[in-house]
């Protein structure tokens, strides 16, 4: 027996990017207004929802309108004689055009800039869905870079399938959000569709880790449905990632190997030990799940492997220190 000291373990700050699908179908009337007024206002009263004051919000809109276009490119009207295209109704099928937001992540969230902007901007054009999720990743990429500290996500809303564009097929677009999960910083992708037959948007949701899209039925009220959507995005989207003290009750530097996870659900006092991968490895996490340190050498955070994330959303993680780490065994 061992004398672990325990604690709570403290989330890393999420911060969300909203990439929001502004296209001329969004004009189409729905109950209480058009696609795109409903939508508004039901993010704006979450992004106004206090409960959200400690998250980071940044925003951005397809299509582009005033982008940049190249010869052949779908969305784009090129006059070879005087060598110039430019965007058409579709908007730009440049990746560029996307990496830059309307109003950027910040940390308090410029609430009332975004609020304003979402309220400024002008709908029309098609759905190059492709090219903005890739744009708007790149730019949490290097969000995420700059801030280690802190864990982003992309919240997706769109009223329809892709069109325009070359390798904008549902498909194409799973393929990014999968680019993104599975990289460094493993930025998840949720996914809000407006409408009907839009079931293909799951693949985008489950590609980007978040198991399925949130579709909203346009028959009925589509403000409370995607404000709804909102709340179980903020219900499921907190960090996965733990930041772990430097010292433990002035006890010294705090020995990696001697550190452990436990889940406590809501409503119990009983823990339940969450061994690490096998090896520390998150390599191996599988449906077993398990937790994993970002730098095995010199550790600032515990990682849970993603279907651990899943399955403790509803409770409290405690971090023990003092006892020799529990791993499980090695893969079959």
């Amino acid at each position: 027996m061992c004398d672990a000291q325990v604690r709570e373990g403290q989330r890393v700050p999420v911060d969300m990017y909203f990439l929001v699908d502004s296209s001329g179908s969004m004009n189409e009337s729905v109950s209480g207004g058009s696609k795109w007024e409903v939508v508004s206002s039901a993010l704006t009263g979450f992004l106004q929802d206090p409960r959200n004051a400690d998250t980071g919000v940044g925003i951005g809109y397809f299509p582009s309108v005033a982008g940049s276009c190249t010869s052949g490119q779908a969305g784009c009207l090129c006059i070879p004689v005087i060598n110039l295209c430019f965007a058409t109704g579709g908007g730009s099928c440049s990746v560029s055009d996307y990496s830059t937001p309307a109003v950027p992540l910040a940390v308090p969230a410029q609430t009332a800039t975004i609020v304003s902007d979402i309220h400024a901007h002008e709908v029309g054009g098609g759905t190059p869905t492709r090219p903005a999720l890739e744009g708007a990743l790149e730019y949490l990429s290097g969000w995420a870079s700059r801030h280690p500290e802190r864990k982003p996500l992309l919240v997706l809303a769109t009223d329809g399938e892709p069109v325009g564009c070359d390798a904008n097929t549902p498909q194409d677009i799973a393929d990014i959000a999968a680019r993104a999960l599975s990289g460094p910083n493993a930025i998840r992708t949720f996914v809000i569709g407006v409408g009907s037959s839009l079931v293909s948007l799951n693949s985008v949701a489950q590609a980007g880790g978040t198991d399925h899209a949130f579709l909203v039925d346009t028959g009925g009220d589509v403000a409370k449905e995607f404000g709804d959507a909102l709340d179980q995005i903020r219900g499921t989207a907190s960090s996965c990632d733990f930041i772990i003290p430097e010292t433990s009750s002035g006890a010294g530097p705090i020995d990696p190997s001697k550190v452990n996870v436990s889940y406590v659900p809501n409503g119990k006092s009983t823990p339940t030990r969450v061994p690490q991968t096998f090896m520390g490895d998150p390599r191996n996490c599988d449906s077993k799940g398990g937790w994993y340190y970002d730098d095995p050498d010199s550790p600032t955070m515990i990682k849970l492997c993603d279907s651990t994330c899943r399955a403790l959303n509803t409770g409290t993680i405690q971090v023990e220190f003092g006892c020799d780490t529990v791993e499980q065994q090695p893969p079959r």
